[in-house]
């Protein structure tokens, strides 16, 4: 059994990248497919380590969340590709490399893209980083390094320099269908529903 479709769903903290990847399963799955989301930092071992790091501040706490988020995508590539016949839905792919510094965003991204299958479909949500830290404000949870306003700005700035035409940006600044109903249009021209 092999990888069948994947999907990535990247974008901002704060932007709805869970809400809009358990959307699109609920899209796929009313066509009898499987489908599996695959979030990162995940609950395994290098997931929590990656978690752990992204808690703490510094060069060292940067430079750990980044290679164990880096090796977490790694294993579940390699997992899913072995094990599922099916779609797979990753939360966070290649643009995790956005939160690098500025000057090794860019090696980062093409050595990401390089080692890693690209998506069927690539999708970006894209979000203002002062609506994006308000949604992170009202959940329960510890925040981590980049969920600033200061930091989601320059990670914002990183990926419009990283991405091009093979990803689709869709903004979901303002609440409601629109974002949603876009991606559902661009599931349907892609043949996935």
């Amino acid at each position: 059994m092999t990888l069948k479709r994947l999907i990535a769903v990247d974008g901002l903290d704060g932007s709805g990248k869970n809400t809009h990847a358990s959307s699109i399963k609920t899209l796929i799955e009313r066509n009898g497919e499987i489908v599996v989301i695959r979030s990162h930092p995940s609950t395994g071992r290098l997931g929590r380590a990656s978690k752990n790091a992204l808690q703490r501040e510094g060069h060292v706490a940067r430079f750990l969340a980044t290679i164990f988020f880096t090796l977490d995508v790694l294993f579940s590539v390699r997992w899913y590709n072995k094990k599922a016949d099916c779609t797979v839905i990753f939360v966070r792919y290649i643009l995790g490399t956005a939160y690098l510094p500025r000057r090794l965003a860019p090696h980062g991204y093409r050595l990401f893209r390089n080692m890693l299958p690209f998506p069927d479909l690539a999708l970006f949500i894209d979000i203002d980083p002062e609506i994006a830290i308000r949604r992170i404000e009202e959940r329960d949870h510890t925040r981590e390094m980049f969920e600033t306003k200061e930091k989601l700005d320059k990670v914002r700035q990183t990926v419009g320099k990283l991405i091009g035409e093979e990803w689709t940006v869709v903004d979901n600044s303002e609440n409601g269908e629109q974002p949603f109903r876009r991606i559902e249009a661009i599931l349907g021209e892609r043949g996935f529903i």
